[in-house]
């Protein structure tokens, strides 16, 4: 067995799921990434060691059906 890690947590903003919304002019990918590059950034986290990541998508529909951990991974 090998050593596991958690870095930290980090719940993004809701809004209202319509057009006018709060968010609506975030895509589902954008607020992944900027949620990755903070969680790397305030702990100083050299990407390149890690082996695994665990990202959660409460609603997976649309645009956010598409994987969106793996993508905003990658």
């Amino acid at each position: 067995m090998t050593d596991c890690y958690i870095y930290d947590h980090v719940r993004t903003p809701r809004g209202k799921g319509k057009a006018t919304g709060a968010l609506h002019h975030i895509t589902p990918l954008q607020l992944a990434t900027q949620v990755l590059q903070g969680i790397r950034d305030r702990n100083d986290l050299d990407t390149g060691l890690v082996d695994d990541l665990v990202l959660g998508c409460v609603a997976p529909v649309g645009e956010q059906g598409a994987d969106i951990a793996r993508i905003a991974a990658l």
